[in-house]
């Protein structure tokens, strides 16, 4: 069971940032987590919680990801049903408009923190939200970790998310 108050934690300065996320090797991630450790600090809101993407229906090339992001102390969603519900009641038009939407939101580089932002303001996540009691947003998926990770980060800054995903140290 991953101990995401533990992770949460760790969190206290961009080399423990740095530290935690997938790829730390990434050109520009060292700059990239000062400023990541800068949105966490100053944060209105946070929380370390629960991650897990799913595919989607919809996409072209690698398809899309629906990626899911929760607070477990709150919510414990059934996965299965959500799974179920992006497969048959998830109106392809909306993933496909959240994925834009996502898209455009994120910053123009390769992103190791944060590069999610604005979702929880979206239909898509609203959808979600009613339904499952978890945030959400859509993307291409980019890599197969997409869909194994299982943390989110996620700070609230002037009203806007940022969600970061990684995997949980072992």
């Amino acid at each position: 069971m991953t101990d995401y108050s533990a992770i949460a934690a760790r969190l206290t300065s961009p080399d423990q940032m740095l530290a935690l996320c997938d790829e730390p090797k990434v050109f520009g991630a060292k700059k990239q987590a000062q400023a990541a450790y800068e949105l966490w600090s100053r944060a209105d809101e946070r929380f370390v919680g629960a991650y897990a993407g799913l595919r989607a229906p919809g996409g072209s090339g690698t398809g899309f990801v629906i990626r899911l992001f929760w607070d477990p102390s709150r919510t414990t969603p059934d996965l299965d049903a959500i799974r179920m519900a992006i497969a048959s009641e998830l109106p392809v038009g909306m993933t496909r408009a959240d994925e834009k939407a996502t898209y455009k939101g994120r910053d123009k580089k390769q992103g190791v923190f944060f590069t999610w932002q604005g979702m929880s303001s979206r239909p898509l996540s609203a959808w979600f939200m009613e339904r499952f009691g978890v945030y959400a947003c859509a993307t291409q998926l980019f890599d197969e970790s997409d869909l194994t990770q299982d943390v989110a980060v996620v700070a609230v800054s002037g009203g806007v998310d940022h969600l970061w995903t990684l995997t949980a140290p072992r």
